[in-house]
């Protein structure tokens, strides 16, 4: 027996109800246990490589976009000059190492001499001074020594942490300048998502609060988070030049609050890159 045409309307009505009313429940539940946002961007500590010291590039140890571990070398420069200075600031302080010498035995004999009265106190106190003299000599030149030692070690650049190396144009031969950014190095110890969530849900979010996180480049990879921060101002509110909002032509506009989600779960077969995209749900129920 066939079903007639009226029952079958009433069956495709019935199924589209239950559709609609499926549909309404999970977004009902969706809104009450989740927040979402595809406004969201991967980022992480960066760090400038400059170099300490002025000098000519002898070898570079990396390429750019390399993976790189903690003190591992990353470009030398000349160290002759480093190694001439520290020669002459060892010699110099032998030098007055032995003027302070002779200035100790002088002052001890004129110590004898003024107390037996064959020398005057001011022939003494001349003596003191030199000796005076003498030993602060010594410190300068101990701290002169000490820096341009420390000025020859910085003639060796090491990663001052584990991540990639980026925009690397440096080549040997190149001069570099002191405290000079020549390239860039991103940690790969913490990453973190820059979430722009709507005002009207900001009530909802708090620290410590789980997350899922679909990063747009491994759409099937499950990242995990934690809500550490909340932006404490609009996203536009930091801006170069931020809205007028008392002009005559004020229209009002939904803002976005930046909200920073840690990523705790880090995969080195899924690297994340800053800057790229993703999908944040912080769980609100």
């Amino acid at each position: 027996m066939t079903m007639s045409t009226s029952t079958l309307k009433r069956l495709s009505l019935l199924a589209a109800i239950a559709a609609i009313s499926l549909s309404s429940i999970s977004y009902w539940w969706q809104k009450k246990h989740y927040v979402n946002t595809d406004d969201a961007y991967i980022n992480a500590n960066i760090v400038q490589i400059a170099p300490r010291v002025t000098g000519q590039v002898t070898q570079l140890h990396i390429q750019n976009n390399q993976y790189v571990t903690l003190n591992q070398p990353l470009f030398d420069i000349d160290s002759t000059p480093f190694e001439i200075a520290a020669t002459e600031a060892l010699a110099q302080l032998e030098k007055n190492q032995s003027q302070l010498n002779i200035a100790t035995l002088t002052s001890n004999r004129m110590v004898k001499l003024v107390k037996k009265n064959v020398a005057s106190e001011q022939e003494g106190d001349n003596v003191e001074a030199n000796l005076r003299s003498a030993m602060a000599a010594i410190q300068l030149g101990e701290a002169n020594l000490k820096k341009v030692k420390l000025d020859l070690s910085y003639t060796k650049v090491a990663a001052p942490l584990s991540g990639w190396v980026t925009n690397v144009t440096l080549r040997s031969g190149s001069i570099v300048q002191a405290n000079q950014p020549l390239f860039a190095l991103i940690s790969d110890e913490v990453f973190w998502v820059d979430a722009n969530f709507k005002e009207t849900d900001i009530s909802k979010i708090h620290a410590d609060q789980k997350v899922d996180v679909i990063v747009d480049m491994y759409p099937k990879h499950h990242f995990k988070g934690i809500v550490e921060s909340i932006s404490g101002g609009s996203g536009t509110a930091f801006s170069l030049l931020p809205p007028q909002n008392a002009t005559g032509n004020w229209v009002k506009v939904t803002q976005r609050v930046p909200v920073r989600v840690r990523i705790i779960n880090p995969d080195r077969e899924h690297p994340l890159r800053i800057g790229t995209s993703a999908t944040v749900k912080i769980h609100i129920g």
